[in-house]
């Protein structure tokens, strides 16, 4: 959790390298694409410029765009296009000097702009992968924003405005006792020992969702020798859960529990939070993985008194 899996993952894939391949399901074989495959109906329409989500990541000095899905109809869709259909794509969002509004923490936080695109007369595709024609564009970027530091970055970017955030003023001592408390509580009632509880470590964050007056808590409980324990298919125990203040409580509105193989558990973590709906209250912006699997960004909506998943994103960047 706090080597930033997904930050991790999309360097790897950037560098294009064997690893790259096994994480994005890259085969050996080049067959259609799944946009190649699909009614033309169902492919995106550029005509008409469609808003899109991205995500910027890498190095602060030299990060990287990819797009994550369309905005539309109040929710996030998939972007399905063929290999032309791309190309268009990449010429009208990866054109050198576009600008985008970036977001941290559910805020704008300022711009990044287009210095390459990733297909550029001239120039090499900006990245590859193994085995692999036809990949999802991205676009190296040069950013103006007074985002968290840190070496690296991993923020959303976005063409049209979203909602603000608003901040949460909780203290960390508070949000780590509800967080323990709910994500205990989760385990328990998933049948998880009082001996497998013991050592885990906590991650807890308050989130101004606006969901309610109070902020959501976002919490998981992780085993820190998770890793090692993978390779061995020892068990593990692992508890992810979001919850809303009811009256004087925390209740959860979204749970994950494993308590099993380390090797074959789902993994998640929180990323971010953004109003991708337009809503005024943000969705959730989570990761979710598997040890030396496929790992893929989803978001998280509150709905009827509970969070549910909105979208989830291609854990494969090779569109072969």
């Amino acid at each position: 959790m706090r080597r930033g899996r997904l930050l991790a993952t999309t360097l790897i894939l950037a560098l294009g390298c064997d690893k790259a391949r096994q994480l994005a399901g890259g085969s050996a074989e080049a067959k259609p694409t799944s946009e190649e495959q699909a009614p033309s109906a169902a492919r995106l329409d550029l005509s008409s410029r469609p808003d899109i989500l991205f995500q910027i990541y890498g190095e602060r000095d030299d990060p990287r765009m990819i797009p994550i899905g369309v905005l539309r109809n109040g929710t996030i869709e998939q972007i399905e296009l063929g290999a032309s259909g791309w190309k268009q794509f990449d010429a009208l969002y990866g054109k050198a000097g576009a600008q985008y509004t970036v977001y941290d923490d559910g805020r704008a936080v300022g711009h990044a702009t287009v210095r390459q695109g990733m297909w550029t007369d001239g120039k090499d595709p900006l990245y590859t992968l193994p085995n692999c024609t036809l990949m999802i564009p991205q676009a190296a970027m040069t950013l103006a924003a007074q985002a968290r530091p840190g070496y690296t970055v991993a923020l959303f970017a976005s063409t049209r405005p979203l909602h603000d955030a608003g901040v949460t003023h909780m203290a960390q001592s508070e949000v780590d006792r509800i967080g323990r408390e709910v994500a205990t509580r989760v385990a328990r009632s998933a049948g998880v020992s009082e001996a497998a509880l013991t050592g885990l470590e906590l991650h807890a964050t308050a989130v101004a969702t606006g969901v309610s007056s109070s902020p959501t808590i976002v919490a998981s409980l992780l085993d820190p020798h998770a890793d090692e324990q993978s390779s061995a298919h020892e068990r593990t125990v692992h508890v992810f859960v979001v919850a809303d203040a009811v009256g004087s409580d925390y209740k959860p509105g979204y749970t994950h529990v494993v308590d099993g193989d380390a090797a074959t558990g789902d993994f998640q973590r929180f990323v971010d939070h953004l109003d991708v709906a337009g809503d005024g209250t943000t969705e959730l912006a989570i990761e979710g993985w598997r040890f030396g699997g496929d790992t893929f960004l989803a978001f998280l909506q509150y709905k009827n008194g509970a969070w549910s998943e909105l979208y989830r994103g291609r854990s494969n960047w090779c569109l072969d």
